[in-house]
């Protein structure tokens, strides 16, 4: 059995942050690899202002190059229309059977009050371990309740960085270094993302 983890996102830009996340998940729940999964289409997010899906696979490619444990899944991207997590699941569980895979997903603690406003989540805990990681005195509320014996909640330690963040800072012509991978801010660099307003 091959225990992979599976880290979402639309990563516009990917960010150390979400490295640090994924080393430490690695290690604390011994995992055989982690995959990262950008969406084509987001379905809780406004997708006109994310950067094409090629511009952020490019991204996340170059960030994670250097650590083996580490891969780049475009399960989500050759896929038209809204990437929905059960659907992913069930495609990663088709495409990878012969590795008997069990899959932890990670989400933040911030996004597990979302949970019941996912397309069948009673579905996805059955196909996958939600790993829900973040800092110590999250308060679910009660809509999520039902859902909390199937989620394995992990505190680690975070860095206060966010995409959102880095793009306004791109935008304000301020550094980004030691926030990103040299790799990403370079290509950022040399490719003018996020210098328009709202980009």
């Amino acid at each position: 059995m091959r225990k992979i983890g599976l880290f979402g996102g639309t990563f516009d830009p990917i960010h150390n942050g979400h490295l640090i996340i994924s080393e430490y998940l690695r290690e604390e729940l011994v995992l055989d690899e982690i995959w990262f999964i950008p969406a084509r289409v987001h379905a809780l997010k406004n997708n006109e202002m994310i950067s094409p899906p090629e511009v952020r696979k490019a991204m996340l490619e170059l960030a994670i190059s250097e650590n083996r444990y580490f891969k780049c899944s475009d399960v989500e991207l050759v896929k038209e229309g809204i990437s929905y997590t059960i659907e992913t699941l069930d495609s990663l569980h088709q495409m990878y059977s012969s590795l008997n895979p069990k899959f932890y997903f990670f989400i933040g603690m911030d996004n597990v009050d979302e949970l019941p406003l996912w397309k069948k989540p009673a579905e996805i805990l059955t196909k996958c371990q939600v790993i829900a990681f973040g800092r110590p005195g999250f308060k679910p509320s009660e809509k999520v309740k039902p859902f909390l014996p199937h989620l394995q909640f992990l505190h680690i330690p975070l860095l206060e960085i966010s995409s959102t963040f880095i793009r306004l800072r791109v935008g304000q012509g301020k550094s980004i270094r030691y926030l990103v991978p040299d790799s990403v801010m370079h290509y950022i660099k040399e490719n003018q993302l996020y210098t328009r307003p709202g980009k």
